[in-house]
């Protein structure tokens, strides 16, 4: 029985010996899942950014009325497609019309004045070097003549305002494009005073350029020349290029964030697929290095300030290295120091946690 107590104990003594053993001096062994090697590779520098899709400024015409009166013809609606020159409404012009006859009439009996009073103008002159009439009949006749002539004038001036206003009444299109808005209707009747009556929206679809908002952190590497990449979610597949061409200085504040805009023209092969106001996913290409060091982005690390990565030495076997960095790409990140071409960078792997780490631990938990 005695014999059986010792052996229990003994077992016991051992087994504690063991898990103290394990549990203090023991390290867990470090488990390496997936690697990649140090390599040449060309990296591009990115910012990730929001864009929207706007027209051009031009690419938008609100075309009014400047002439008064009941809208007789209406040639377009909504998403009707127009060419420049094109006849879009009539407005009733029949008192414009009448005042031009009245005024052609006033003007027929203007020039036949007009012609008496030269004819007895150089009548009297005439007879005044025969000394058959008066200085101040003279200058009687030539008064009227003058006074003739001017109505001549003031006549022609008046049709042709009549006439002008006589063009007013025909509604053109000045651009090509498609009819976005209609504000008036056949029937309708307009008045045109000291603000033009907005009657018909043409909107050129091929005119169209990107906003991209960049966050007040990222304008800094932002310039123009700069290339852009984007997409739409109604193309997602569908990769866009452009050419950054401005950067607006006056803020935009959304959310409490700020923003500076940037524009790209949207070439017209491309308008014809994008519409005005849709989201645009932006990639802003910063710098392009080719053929240098790089290693995948999972595989930098960050501590303590620092960062760093873990080479392979062996079979589940890692070192810790100190690491300089250049420019971070999508994938790829530029090794400047700390690693050289083919080396094994652990890209996800499981460390041992430390005794004082695990210690640590349960001390926060309490």
């Amino acid at each position: 029985m005695k014999k059986i107590i010792i052996i229990i104990a003994a077992a016991a003594v051992v087994t504690g010996g063991l898990y103290i053993y394990k549990r203090f001096f023991v390290k867990p062994a470090t488990k390496v899942i997936e690697t990649a090697k140090v390599e040449k590779d060309n990296i591009r520098g990115v910012l990730v950014e929001t864009g929207i899709i706007k027209p051009q400024v031009g690419a938008v015409v609100k075309i009014g009325a400047r002439a008064t009166g009941t809208i007789i013809r209406m040639n377009v609606k909504i998403g009707d497609r127009v060419k420049k020159g094109q006849t879009i409404a009539l407005i009733d012009d029949r008192e414009i019309r009448y005042t031009i006859e009245q005024q052609k009439a006033s003007l027929a009996e203007a020039q036949a004045n007009y012609d008496y009073a030269r004819i007895n103008y150089e009548r009297e002159k005439e007879l005044l070097k025969q000394e058959y009439t008066t200085k101040d009949a003279v200058d009687k006749a030539k008064s009227q003549f003058e006074a003739s002539k001017a109505k001549i004038d003031d006549f022609t001036a008046q049709i042709k305002q009549q006439e002008t206003k006589l063009t007013y009444t025909k509604i053109y299109a000045p651009i090509n494009g498609i009819v976005s808005d209609v504000t008036a209707q056949e029937g309708e009747t307009i008045v045109a005073g000291l603000q033009v009556a907005n009657l018909v929206t043409v909107l050129d679809p091929t005119l169209l350029e990107m906003w991209i908002y960049i966050d007040e952190t990222d304008v800094g590497r932002v310039k123009l020349g700069q290339k852009s990449e984007y997409y739409v979610d109604t193309f997602p597949n569908k990769i866009f290029n452009g050419i950054i061409e401005k950067i607006y200085t006056q803020p935009v504040v959304k959310d409490n964030i700020v923003y500076y805009l940037a524009i790209v023209k949207v070439p017209r092969e491309d308008a014809l697929m994008l519409k005005p106001e849709m989201t645009t996913h932006v990639k802003i290409i910063f710098d392009e290095k080719k053929d240098i060091l790089t290693a995948p982005n999972a595989a930098i690390k960050f501590e303590k300030g620092k960062q760093i990565a873990y080479k392979v030495i062996g079979p589940d076997k890692v070192q810790k290295v100190e690491i300089k960095i250049g420019i971070r790409g999508e994938e790829k990140t530029e090794i400047l120091s700390g690693a050289k071409e083919g080396d094994e960078l652990a890209v996800k792997l499981i460390l041992p946690v430390s005794t004082k780490e695990k210690q640590k631990e349960k001390t926060n938990k309490k």
